[in-house]
């Protein structure tokens, strides 16, 4: 957990002081110039460092390509992508909050999915609920039962009992322990909202929704799909290990 895999940069004048936001791909590779541009197009002046994690080998040449054909002129400052020897899931962008962890303490860090399209206030409403001791995500829900799927929509201000990390903001500190990666069983590893969700808590971080709007794209492409069953064996799993 020392944060070292290579990656490859493209930079258009980072400073350093950019908000990193991480992202994780695996099946949506036209997307990504989409990504970039509404990135680069964020009313956000310190800028944005995007951290790339691509799950799917086969797909990198053609990020690749994209991202040499880009040229950035507003927010987006850098982009930083690591080609996955295989894929490891979607907790992959949280290696990229561990190595900045090690990096500067307690930084704080957005996570994007690639079907969420932002509004160029995106980063901004984000950085400005930003809490160090909470994760504050769009995607909030409260159960109403024990069953997972038993849920609704969390309001701003409500209590949050289960958090999609596509569209949030926290602070790196959450992955200071290796115990987020290490503590998580193989057979859930996809899973990384599921585990954020009890992790997050259960280590003295707030669960809260985070008001912003988002708009979704390409839905028959979510993985989401083919979870409805591991994700509430997942949670009933961690409600009965503590």
């Amino acid at each position: 957990m020392r944060g070292w895999f290579p990656a490859r940069r493209f930079d258009w004048g980072a400073d350093g002081d950019e908000v990193p936001v991480l992202m994780c791909l695996w099946n949506r590779p036209e997307r990504i110039t989409d990504v970039l541009e509404l990135l680069d197009a964020q009313d956000h002046a310190p800028g944005v460092h995007l951290y790339l994690w691509n799950n799917r080998r086969s797909d990198h040449g053609r990020y690749l390509d994209a991202l040499r054909a880009f040229t950035a002129s507003g927010a987006l400052r850098a982009v930083s992508i690591v080609k996955s020897p295989h894929n490891i899931g979607s907790i992959a962008r949280f290696y990229w909050a561990r190595k900045l962890e090690l990096v500067r303490s307690g930084r704080a860090v957005v996570v994007l999915d690639d079907d969420e399209d932002i509004t160029s206030r995106f980063i901004a409403e984000a950085v400005g609920q930003y809490d160090a001791s909470a994760v504050t995500a769009w995607w909030a829900w409260r159960f109403k039962s024990g069953y997972y799927w038993d849920r609704e929509f969390a309001g701003p201000g409500e209590p949050v009992d289960h958090v999609g990390p596509g569209g949030s903001i926290l602070s790196t500190a959450i992955v200071a322990d290796p115990s987020f990666f290490t503590g998580i069983p193989d057979e859930f590893r996809m899973l990384d909202d599921v585990w954020l969700s009890h992790y997050a808590p259960a280590h003295g971080f707030e669960l809260r929704k985070l008001v912003t709007d988002i708009r979704f794209v390409l839905d028959e492409t979510n993985q989401f799909h083919g979870q409805s069953d591991i994700k509430p064996r997942f949670h009933d799993y961690l409600v009965r290990h503590g």
